[in-house]
């Protein structure tokens, strides 16, 4: 039944044309696609009879934290790669459910592109028995879930499933129904796709989220589809639609407002999922500024490696297809920042992926852009990014509270040298493994000060400085909790301690050489009963610690979460002076110059990500209502930086550090 296709919305009959030129010159792709969807084209239909799918993020290993092995043909035993452990029974048995359905769906699309691609109409007709398999169960599947932030679902166990399974069905329905049936039609749109956008408008929010775009994103395809424009006009233009997502999400800077560049992409997926199939009519916003907007900004934050950062609720996952989105975007939008990074995207590689065949421009043009500095302006929230020699790259976060997907984690650091994430971001796990909520997201896993072991509460960081002086860029961010504060239009849990931080202001100060970097961090008005921990952690391993003072092995850090993670704990009180730590990653050393003042330091050992490695926490202890720490950090292969420092409080909330370099000359940071 190959041949014209002339009733799609998504494609015009010149760009199936186009499509169909593109899978002969690159028969690579459609083989590629043909592998990915052999499990579910040559296997038997799997579709539960009844609404069992339950989270997938709950298919993790209680133990490692890291995902399970998924396999079609064992549905009651999950495989750990780590420890090697098998699980059965719940949240497994019903969380491979999930898994199973999308990746039906996700197969479903991709047959239905093989068949408009190579008119071979066993692509074809296996896809349409698995959505009319769906639509035939999806009546008997019941409302369920309870997972934390989200409504429930019918085909999954939250509306975000829901949306993600109608929405691929629907544009997989799109391509395919000139090769259906008209009772195949009407069975799938009757009983499954427009029941889906009638639960999905039933359980929208009324929050800035990406899961209101995934949902909207649904609702609006399905509505374009079947011409319900009371649907389609709802799911784009209400109040907390499409639109208004659009505009009232992104922040001045260009970041999606939750702060996690796996979330900025997240809800760019889903605003593109809708421009991709609503392109050709009235309902498409793509030019709207705001999406070249988010688009290019990551371009500011490319790290020497040419990823992107872990910030927030980011984990590897996201990380995987985020800048192959570029394609669509560049074809659409243009612009030598897009093409930069579709360029880095397919330096040593083919650029023979799926959106590339779909979406992709015929050329990218030359874009060879330098990577420079890069921070908000200064009396607003955000980030700055510095830059250095031999791929030193250093992140400081001085941004807003993110709602759902934040880690409390205000002026903390990511710090990168040689190639190595010498003290990164950690990111996260899935959100279904213990250590996401119990490690991951917390403040104390990350470079920056905490109150009491808890989590810091929300707070704008705002850049107070950024100057360079004699060759040192002079970078300032303060987070006052005392000041005014509203919180993100986004629904969320409280998972801080209010009565902690809200007396409190921190500043933290960096000096920026372009080799190594001193930093300065104050904590005013603390209670006076709480500990108040400045903690970085290091790759590699610990080759030196301070000398002098005794030190002592403890058994544990803390029992709090997410300290109690901490081994092979040691404490002593740091000396008045200058301390030195030495670790060592490979051929990669980093020296750590502490200031001492009497303070409590600790040397441990805790998770890296994923957590079956570890990385090495370095912790100094304070009390009282202001405290005061100051280090100068060199990163180094063949030969160090820095020789000698020394630490000097000069009044109230002032430091003079002087450094001694390798190369005999001195240098003096005023604090």
């Amino acid at each position: 039944m190959g041949g014209k296709v002339k009733h799609m919305i998504q494609f015009t009959e010149k760009e199936v044309e186009k499509i169909r030129i593109r899978s002969r010159k690159a028969p690579q792709v459609m083989e590629r696609l043909k592998k990915e969807v052999q499990e579910v084209y040559k296997g038997e239909i799997l579709a539960p009879k009844t609404g069992i799918a339950n989270w997938q993020l709950y298919y993790y290993c209680p133990d490692c934290s890291v995902s399970l092995i998924f396999d079609r043909t064992s549905p009651y035993s999950h495989l750990c790669p780590h420890c090697k452990k098998s699980f059965s029974g719940e949240p497994y048995d019903s969380s491979w459910w999930g898994l199973v359905n999308s990746s039906n769906y996700e197969g479903v699309y991709k047959m239905a592109i093989l068949w408009l691609a190579t008119e071979d109409d066993s692509y074809a007709r296996k896809a349409v028995d698995i959505m009319t398999e769906y639509a035939r169960n999806y009546p008997n599947y019941e409302v369920h879930g309870n997972i934390p932030y989200n409504g429930p679902g019918r085909s999954g166990a939250q509306t975000l499933d829901e949306a993600n399974f109608q929405r691929t069905y629907a544009m997989a329905y799109d391509i395919l129904s000139d090769y259906m049936t008209k009772e195949e039609k009407e069975l799938v749109r009757d009983s499954m796709l427009l029941p889906g956008a009638q639960f999905l408008l039933e359980h929208r929010h009324r929050q800035l989220h990406n899961h209101e775009v995934i949902i909207n994103s649904a609702i609006a395809v399905i509505g374009i589809l079947f011409g319900r424009e009371d649907y389609a006009n709802a799911a784009v233009y209400d109040d907390y639609g499409l639109v208004y997502q659009l505009e009232h999400g992104m922040l001045p800077s260009g970041m999606w407002f939750e702060g996690a560049f796996g979330y900025h992409f997240y809800a760019l997926v889903s605003f593109f999922a809708f421009e991709k199939f609503a392109l050709h009519t009235k309902y498409s916003h793509i030019n709207h500024p705001n999406y070249k907007k988010m688009m290019e900004l990551p371009f500011e934050f490319l790290q020497p490696d040419m990823e992107i950062p872990m910030l927030n609720d980011t984990n590897y996952g996201h990380k995987s297809s985020m800048k192959q989105m570029y394609e669509f975007a560049y074809r659409e939008l243009g612009g030598q920042k897009l093409a930069f990074i579709l360029n880095t995207v397919y330096k040593g590689t083919e650029r023979d992926n799926l959106e590339a065949f779909l979406y992709g421009a015929d050329e990218i043009e030359t874009a060879d852009l330098p990577l420079h500095n890069y921070h908000t302006a200064v009396g607003t929230f955000g980030h700055t990014v510095l830059r250095g020699e031999n791929g030193r790259y250093l992140l400081f976060k001085h941004d807003s509270y993110g709602g759902e997907h934040d880690h409390y984690d205000r002026l903390s650091l990511s710090w990168i040298a040689f190639g190595k994430s010498v003290s990164h971001d950690l990111g996260t796990t899935g959100y279904g493994a213990k250590m996401h909520y119990d490690y991951y997201k917390n403040t104390a896993t990350h470079n920056t000060m905490a109150v009491g072991e808890e989590n810091q509460a929300p707070v704008n960081g705002i850049l107070t400085r950024y100057e360079e002086v004699d060759k040192v860029i002079y970078v300032e961010a303060k987070a006052d909790w005392t000041a005014p504060y509203t919180m993100p239009d986004s629904f969320t849990i409280v998972q801080w301690k209010e009565e902690n931080y809200r007396p409190v202001t921190m500043t933290r100060k960096i000096a920026w050489t372009g080799t190594y970097f001193a930093e300065m961090m104050i904590c005013e008005n603390a209670p006076e009963d709480q500990p108040v921990d400045w903690i970085m952690h290091f790759s590699g391993e610990r080759v030196l610690q301070p000398k002098g003072g005794q030190w002592v092995q403890k058994e544990t850090f803390s029992q709090k979460k997410p300290l109690c993670y901490l081994k092979d704990v040691w404490e002593t009180k740091a000396d008045q002076g200058t301390y030195l730590v030495k670790y060592q990653d490979n051929d990669v050393v980093t020296h750590v110059y502490g200031w001492g003042s009497g303070q409590s330091l600790f040397l441990a050992q805790g998770p890296d990500n994923p957590s079956t490695g570890d990385i090495q926490y370095l912790i100094e202890r304070r009390k009282g209502t202001s405290v005061i720490c100051a280090h100068v950090i060199d990163t180094w292969k063949e030969k160090p930086a820095v020789k000698e420092v020394s630490f000097r409080e000069e009044g109230e909330g002032h430091m003079v550090i002087e450094i001694l370099e390798e190369s005999g000359e001195k240098r003096i940071i005023h604090f």
